[in-house]
């Protein structure tokens, strides 16, 4: 064999074998009429799984117009994103996105996969009786790359603007939405409306501390150490789909505690709108307080409100100045992500 052929070969055999390509951007439209303002797609996704997702529609006089897209994602539980309301089809934060926005961008919303169209929980929010495949699936990585998966779809379709981008998560979902932002350099604005800022579990003993009536002497740490009894127990089992912690397998723990939106949101160059409530009893307004102070401190560009006496749902008098509850806040968001860049 010549030297040359010899060499070729070596180099060839030492190269690294390249990894295995994401599946091409592209979705399969449903014809199916489901009684809803929106086209439902599949996609799929890196990891290989179908991925369904809801599209707004536009009139027909907007069909050729471009329009910017937000993706909007829910809180936690095994439940779809459509409930069967009478003989009609309801939705709920991307009802309210569709609503805030007046046709001025299109509104994505993502199934979570496991879970049927209109499927429902007894405890909604929770996996109790959930799929076994939803309990599976439904960890931070799996979770946030099916909406990458579904955003990256809608952008190679015509007629979606390749800017602004905004991603926009309530609860649960605003954890999923920094992540999609980490992941997809193509966020430009990421909303997080009642997200944690710090690990949840962070949240769990920031809370268990709080004096409560009639607390005797040491109750608060004794509640604190039975926090850290209960995550220790989760760790022992973490990949267990039935072994169940506060209404969620240890799997979906394991996933979304092990890190902070403060690491999510560094790789990202997204700008950042922050949402929380301080009467909110589930997520304390702490733990958005320092990844406001985080942010800020590194010198990135975010927006920080802080609603006075409202809770997780945004109900209260200080919700937003142009109507109440989380479909005022979410006309903020919007303003905030349509209104010309500095």
């Amino acid at each position: 064999m010549p030297r040359s052929s010899l060499l070729l070969l070596l180099l060839m055999l030492l190269a690294p074998v390249p990894a295995a390509a994401a599946p091409a951007a592209t979705a399969q439209r449903d014809t199916a009429r489901l009684g809803i303002p929106w086209t439902r797609y599949t996609t799929l996704d890196a990891l290989g799984r179908t991925v369904t997702f809801y599209l707004s529609d536009v009139p027909d006089s907007l069909r050729e117009a471009v329009r910017p897209l937000a993706l909007v994602i829910e809180g936690s539980g095994g439940q779809s994103v459509w409930v069967r309301v009478g003989d009609r089809i309801g939705g709920s934060l991307q009802n309210l996105a569709r609503r805030a926005a007046r046709q001025r961008v299109r509104v994505l919303v993502v199934e979570k996969p496991g879970v049927a169209f209109l499927e429902q929980r007894e405890r909604p929010g929770g996996a109790m009786g959930a799929s076994e495949m939803f309990r599976r699936e439904h960890t931070l990585e799996r979770w946030a790359e099916a909406n990458a998966a579904a955003l990256r779809a809608v952008l190679a379709m015509p007629r979606i603007a390749a800017s602004p981008v905004l991603v926009v998560g309530h609860s649960e979902g605003a954890d999923v939405a920094c992540r999609v932002a980490a992941v997809e350099p193509r966020v430009t604005h990421v909303a997080s409306l009642a997200g944690a800022g710090a690990s949840q579990l962070f949240d769990f003993l920031h809370r268990a501390a709080e004096p409560q009536p009639g607390d005797a002497a040491g109750a608060a740490e004794q509640r604190r150490q039975e926090v850290i009894a209960q995550w220790r127990a989760v760790q022992a089992d973490p990949q267990s789909i039935d072994a169940m912690w506060l209404g969620h397998p240890h799997r979906r723990w394991t996933s979304f505690l092990a890190g902070n939106r403060l690491e999510d949101l560094l790789r990202s160059r997204a700008r950042v709108f922050l949402a929380h409530g301080t009467a909110d009893a589930s997520v304390p307004v702490t733990s958005a307080d320092w990844l406001f102070a985080e942010l800020l401190a590194r010198g990135r560009d975010v927006r920080y409100d802080r609603l006075e006496g409202v809770d997780h749902g945004f109900q209260g008098a200080g919700a937003s100045a142009e109507g109440g509850g989380l479909e005022g806040v979410m006309e903020q968001v919007l303003a905030w992500a349509l209104a010309p860049t500095p």
